[in-house]
């Protein structure tokens, strides 16, 4: 029997696919959870980006602070302890901060996005 979420992938999708699918869902839902209470006012747009080995969560933010780099070791740490014991428990956690809006310079548009900031209307 194969994965019970495979019933909503377009039936065309080769087994690869679909185990990248899953594995892009199962990253974009820890990480998700990691950041949980931990998004600051500095941080605008969160994503996750699977790669063999690696997992690189991307994050646009106004500015760079101390603060916000406490924030972001504080989420790398709840991913990867939420990831221990799992298929991803070896994968290396990375960070890339992008200074600014997550809009078409953002380099992370393509990845898995969990967190936009609703824009100010100032």
């Amino acid at each position: 029997m194969g994965h019970p979420g495979s019933q909503y992938y377009n039936p065309d999708l080769r087994p690869d696919e679909i185990d990248t699918l899953l594995r892009t869902n199962y990253l974009l839902v820890q990480a998700s959870r990691a950041a949980l209470g931990l998004i600051s006012s500095e941080i605008v747009g969160m994503a996750v980006e699977p790669r063999p080995g690696a997992i690189v969560i991307h994050v646009a933010a106004t500015r760079e602070t101390p603060a916000l780099a406490e924030d972001l070791d504080d989420i790398v740490s709840d991913l990867h302890a939420s990831l221990s014991g799992g298929p991803e428990q070896n994968s290396v956690i990375i960070t890339r901060v992008h200074r600014g809006w997550p809009d078409a310079t953002w380099h992370s548009g393509s990845y898995a996005p969990f967190y936009i900031a609703k824009p100010d209307d100032d």
